[in-house]
């Protein structure tokens, strides 16, 4: 079950969304958006490491965490952290992190 995300946008852009529904390019806005979205993550998919990185240093995700939202290998994150000299964490390192740990493989 996917969350709904509310936004709001400046009614200038807002006019400008509505002038590719009427015209029939786009469903609805919220079609228009997903696209939107769907594009702007497809065209910063090389800035996915700088922010797995990112977070895995300020200990917001663990390594395998890293790993995935990079889209590289678990070696290969690890690999790119050593480079860049950021010590690798083992396991939790607090009870929040091990919950967290624990919520996300019940998800698996």
């Amino acid at each position: 079950m996917s969350e709904g995300v509310f936004i709001k946008i400046p009614s200038m852009l807002k006019e400008e969304v509505d002038l590719y529904v009427e015209s029939g390019y786009f469903e609805n806005r919220s079609e228009l958006i997903r696209e939107a979205m769907r594009e702007f993550l497809e065209k910063h998919v090389k800035e996915k490491p700088e922010i797995a990185i990112g977070l895995y240093r300020k200990g917001r995700i663990s390594l395998g965490r890293a790993a995935e939202i990079s889209g590289m290998g678990y070696e290969n994150m690890k690999g790119l952290l050593l480079e860049r000299g950021i010590p690798i964490r083992r396991g939790p390192q607090t009870a929040e992190e091990l919950s967290l740990e624990y919520e996300a493989a019940k998800d698996i």
